[in-house]
């Protein structure tokens, strides 16, 4: 069966003072249909210029190139009418903070409403009426009432429901959410996340779920692409990300994460520094500056791709012996 998305080479660069630098860097992953990707990395590291990148929703100064495959045709060769009747309809989105993806003007209503309208071929009232039974889907308590309602009138975990009504809105075959439990807290977050599941596997849809948690990864991906400085440093199931990790940053966010039967002398292992700049990216491995295993090689010299076991790869010069360099 056909991947619903392929991206394969995928480059973005911003003009800092005249030049240009990379953000997203050779970026390459597929999502099966119905599948789950889980795209993790800490801050800065290029997730969500990633996923803006794909729906074509970054400045015009932004430059792009590379390939964003879906349904056999180039999302990056689409002009602005077209790919404005691909966004909302086949492939949506949810952002990181629904109070400000919300227009505070306009009544909840009106908000779900007019994405019907644009996509689909229907009256005023049965795109209320539509809009009507995506909030019930979505669990929210008195639907009616809250068409009525104003952004500024729900709490967040409501608003985020809000969005997951509207991105499901016209049944798109893939979503992508960008953070979707971000500032929420830990019982809203567990809410959301098992609604974004069910509402997946109702509608068959696909999803890039863009996150920091792996927790969150591990609970509800099937394979996770690790992202760093603007590249994929390592890409598998989640068994294999979460219990072979090969790459040195891979298993440093793992070493960050608290377990449950540590003792109360252990204490977390953070990773030191942090993400490098646009500006000042390492020559060699752009994971050295902090990584305990560099060599003299990671810092001159950028590793490659290699191929781990079947599917699973990792940017490191520690898997060059075991591993099959991958042609990127």
């Amino acid at each position: 069966m056909a991947n619903v998305l392929d991206v394969k080479s995928l480059n973005v660069e911003f003009n800092v003072n005249g030049t240009y630098f990379h953000a997203v860097r050779d970026v390459s992953f597929y999502i099966r249909p119905g599948e789950t990707l889980g795209l993790v990395g800490e801050s800065g590291c290029g997730k969500s210029v990633t996923s803006l990148a794909i729906v074509r929703l970054l400045a015009r100064s932004a430059r792009i190139s590379g390939q964003v495959m879906y349904d056999d045709k180039d999302l990056l060769t689409f002009p602005q009418d077209a790919m404005r009747e691909v966004r909302g309809n086949e492939i949506s989105m949810i952002f990181q903070e629904p109070m400000t993806s919300l227009n505070p003007v306009y009544k909840i209503g009106a908000q779900i409403a007019e994405v019907i309208l644009l996509h689909k071929d229907v009256s005023r009232r049965e795109a209320f009426n539509q809009s009507l039974e995506m909030l019930q889907k979505v669990g929210i308590p008195r639907p009616k009432e809250i068409l009525e309602e104003y952004p500024h009138q729900l709490s967040g975990g409501m608003r985020q429901r809000i969005m997951i009504a509207i991105a499901m809105a016209c049944n798109p075959r893939l979503l992508i959410a960008d953070e979707p439990t971000t500032a929420l807290d830990v019982t809203i977050q567990a809410q959301i996340l098992e609604l974004m599941k069910e509402v997946s596997e109702s509608f068959g849809t696909s999803t890039l779920l863009i996150t920091h948690d792996l927790g969150v990864v591990a609970e509800t991906c099937e394979r996770v692409a690790v992202m760093y400085a603007g590249q994929i440093v390592e890409e598998g199931t989640v068994e294999e990300i979460f219990f072979e990790p090969q790459h040195p940053y891979t298993r440093g966010l793992l070493n960050a994460i608290p377990k449950i039967d540590a003792t109360s002398k252990q204490r977390l292992q953070p990773i030191d520094g942090t993400v490098p700049s646009l500006t000042k990216m390492p020559t060699g491995c752009h994971f050295a500056p902090r990584c305990p295993f560099a060599t003299q090689q990671c810092v001159d010299e950028a590793p490659s791709l290699f191929t781990v076991h079947d599917r699973h790869t990792s940017r490191c010069w520690l898997n060059e012996s075991e591993g099959v360099r991958t042609v990127e």
